[in-house]
């Protein structure tokens, strides 16, 4: 692989496109982040995804490109925003069923 091509290992997704913002709700696809699979645009994701209601596991995977939604669930935690856990059952693409979490977002602590 071209050295162009690689991802740089600072945040700046491959290939140097896309701009991560820090955690700003206003990010709307994986697509306009330019493939940026960073920490903090996993976080900028589902932050707004969750903004806009609730999100499962299987939901932040498959439409948000998020392959550990819990991870960056805790790290939103950490941040100070209340997130709350659901366990529920849910179907993958493939037909199997799963316990999954759905998250619920409640604000920030400051807000409260």
């Amino acid at each position: 692989m071209p050295p162009e091509m690689q991802n740089p290992g600072d945040g700046r997704g491959f290939a140097g496109k896309g701009v991560v913002c820090d955690d700003k709700p206003i990010l709307p696809s994986p697509a306009d982040l330019c493939n940026d699979n960073s920490a903090s645009a996993q976080r900028s994701r589902l932050l707004a995804a969750l903004i806009k209601g609730p999100v499962s596991t299987l939901d932040a995977r498959k439409f948000h490109d998020i392959l550990h939604p819990a991870a960056r669930v805790q790290e939103l935690r950490n941040r100070g925003h209340l997130i709350d856990t659901v366990w529920t059952d849910d179907f993958t693409s493939e037909g199997n069923p799963h316990r999954v979490a759905l998250y619920l977002y409640r604000g920030t602590k400051e807000a409260r």
